[in-house]
């Protein structure tokens, strides 16, 4: 009885303590619409430069990393990042976002577990010097449309425009543009399907 009755509290101050903290990292954030539920254990990077809209909800063991510097090269890069999540956003576990321009994803898109998506990555183009001490190329901005669905462990890094309604299947990378109403996989990520609004089917693009 006496250990049901401290696992109980154990576990209300769990909640409280957990409750406490998703409080205080929504008021940090630039702005947070209504509704919006945090998992446990998110790590959440300068979310003065994040806003969320009504309604998101974010899983377990989540990173948005919005990075104001990279100190590792010399000198020291800065930027001045944004990351937006729209609308009835779903981001599941363990997904990484990484930013320093920016990252933009509309209403009511969903991302599965384990997804990385950056608008930046590694230089490497100096043989001489560690990756590590080489400055972050920052090709452009990232941005995904509403009502898509990128699939778990997906990958999307780089100057990428993903359109409306997209599905991105899982383990897939994408590295280019994609258009509206389309259905990609594989690595790089080619089109398997395109919505045709003239049958209003989805049909297998031509090679």
């Amino acid at each position: 009885m006496v250990l049901e009755w401290l696992g109980a509290g154990f576990t209300a101050w769990r909640g409280f303590e957990t409750l406490c903290v998703r409080r205080r990292l929504l008021s940090r954030f630039a702005a947070a619409g209504r509704g919006v539920t945090i998992g446990r254990d998110v790590r959440v990077f300068a979310p003065e430069r994040i806003c969320v809209g009504d309604g998101v909800a974010i899983g377990d063991r989540v990173v948005l990393r919005a990075l104001t510097c990279y100190p590792w090269c010399d000198p020291p890069q800065t930027f001045e990042p944004r990351i937006d999540i729209g609308r009835g956003c779903f981001l599941n576990n363990d997904t990484q976002i990484s930013c320093v321009r920016r990252v933009t994803i509309g209403d009511e898109v969903m991302i599965a577990e384990r997804c990385f998506i950056a608008d930046n990555n590694h230089g490497y183009s100096d043989v001489e010097r560690s990756i590590r001490a080489q400055p972050l190329a920052a090709p452009g901005e990232v941005s995904i449309g509403e009502g898509s669905w990128i699939g778990v462990n997906a990958c999307i890094v780089g100057n990428v425009r993903i359109g409306r309604h997209c599905v991105v299947g899982a383990n897939s990378v994408v590295t280019h543009d994609l258009p509206d109403f389309c259905v990609v996989a594989g690595a790089p990520a080619k089109a398997i399907k395109r919505y045709d609004p003239n049958s209003g089917t989805w049909v297998v693009p031509r090679e």
